[in-house]
């Protein structure tokens, strides 16, 4: 009877810590009852640890490039705060707007920027603004109006983001992999030791095979 008769184990066993694992894969525990299947399932594991490693590495770097990212695009995009006076009454309109928040509204207004001239369109005000009211707005450079920039709040949120997707898929993935290869070497190893107990059990047990 070969060490790959011994009767199968669930992998999932007490002890079997990343540690025992490491050991088993490197061919370092010399236990006689440690089978090449137990030595083929810890390898599998130590493969998806370092997956997942890998995943949360690269999640990092994925939250830590939109950070700068998003930090630059706000250092190259020239805005400015000017004021605007609006020409219309707000207008609610929350499907329109850029914020969504339901007591925001729409007014026609004009605003000038030093050295782009005057400029008119369609501005985001709270509901209720009457014509001829002062509000604040963003420009770029070339005194077109554009949204608010990104708060530190909301750039962190965005790299969070990021950084929680891109884990969450690779990790995910590594998951998935790892379950399934471990799933095939569980029924391989079942189908070998159900061949070798039919030729070795009418042996031990005395019984003549039929």
């Amino acid at each position: 009877m070969t060490n790959e008769l011994s009767a199968p184990r669930p992998h999932g066993a007490a002890g079997n810590t990343l540690w025992r694992h490491l050991v088993r894969a490197a061919g370092r525990d010399a236990r006689p009852l440690v089978r090449r299947a137990d030595r083929a399932h810890s390898r599998l594991m130590v493969e998806g640890a370092l997956a997942v490693l890998t995943a949360l590495v690269l999640a990092v770097a994925a939250a830590w490039a939109t950070w700068t990212s998003e930090h630059r695009r706000v250092l190259d995009e020239e805005r400015q705060q000017v004021r605007a006076t609006t020409v219309t009454e707000a207008v609610a309109s929350a499907s329109d707007t850029r914020s969504g928040v339901p007591d925001a509204a729409l007014a026609d207004a004009t605003w000038s920027r030093p050295g782009s001239g005057a400029h008119s369109g369609v501005v985001e005000v709270p509901l209720g603004t009457a014509a001829g009211s002062v509000v604040r707005i963003w420009v770029d450079e070339h005194g077109r109006h554009v949204p608010k920039p990104p708060t530190d709040a909301d750039m962190a949120m965005a790299s969070a983001l990021a950084g929680v997707s891109v884990f969450t898929v690779l990790a995910g993935a590594a998951a998935a992999v790892t379950g399934f290869r471990d799933r095939r070497l569980e029924g391989r190893t079942l189908e070998a030791w159900e061949a070798e107990w039919a030729a070795v059990e009418p042996r031990w047990s005395g019984r003549r095979g039929e």
